[in-house]
C-alpha cells in the first residue's frame, strides 16, 4: 500500500459549485500547486486522460505528463493518477448543509525504478506541504468561478 497523505477543509459554498472547480482539470493551473497549464481536455469521464504541464517537484524544469480519470463519481468523488510516476489525488465531498466538506487524499505508486526512488529520497514533508496549499487555494479558486448571485 502507498504512503498516502489526507486533509480535510469545509469549504463555504454549496457541492455544485466545488465540484465544478475541483473534477474539470481546465481549472486546476488556476489552483492546483505546480500545474502550470492542461490541454488537450475534452470529455471529463472515468477513464479519460489529458496533459498537464507541470513544474516537477516544485523545482525541476516544465514537464508534460498525462493524467487519467481513474474515478468520477458525480458531486461525490473524483481521482486523478499521474500515468508517468504513479501520483495520485482523490478528492471526497459531502454536502454540510450550505457548505461542502472536502477531504483529499494524495500519494504515489511509482510506475517504475525510476519513481521508487525519487519517491524514496523526497522529503517527506513534500506532499504534506503540497496538499496543504492546494486546500489553501481551492476555496478562492470556488469563490472566482461562482456565479455572481450566490
Amino acid at each position: 500500500m502507498a504512503d498516502t497523505y489526507r486533509r480535510q477543509c469545509v469549504i463555504e459554498a454549496p457541492i455544485e459549485e466545488v465540484w465544478a472547480v475541483v473534477s474539470d482539470p481546465e481549472t486546476h493551473p488556476d489552483w492546483w500547486p505546480e500545474v502550470q497549464d492542461v490541454r488537450q481536455v475534452e470529455d471529463v469521464a472515468e477513464g479519460s486522460e489529458y496533459t498537464r504541464v507541470t513544474r516537477r517537484m516544485g523545482f525541476l524544469d516544465m514537464v508534460d505528463t498525462v493524467w487519467r480519470v481513474e474515478r468520477l463519481e458525480h458531486l461525490k468523488e473524483v481521482h486523478f493518477r499521474c500515468t508517468l510516476t504513479g501520483t495520485f489525488t482523490r478528492f471526497a465531498m459531502t454536502p454540510a448543509e450550505r457548505d461542502t466538506f472536502v477531504e483529499v487524499e494524495v500519494g504515489m505508486e511509482p510506475t517504475d525504478t525510476r519513481w521508487k526512488v525519487a519517491k524514496a529520497v523526497m522529503p517527506r514533508r513534500f506532499f504534506r506541504n503540497w496538499i496543504r496549499d492546494l486546500l489553501d487555494a481551492l476555496p478562492e479558486a470556488v469563490r472566482k468561478k461562482a456565479p455572481a448571485a450566490r
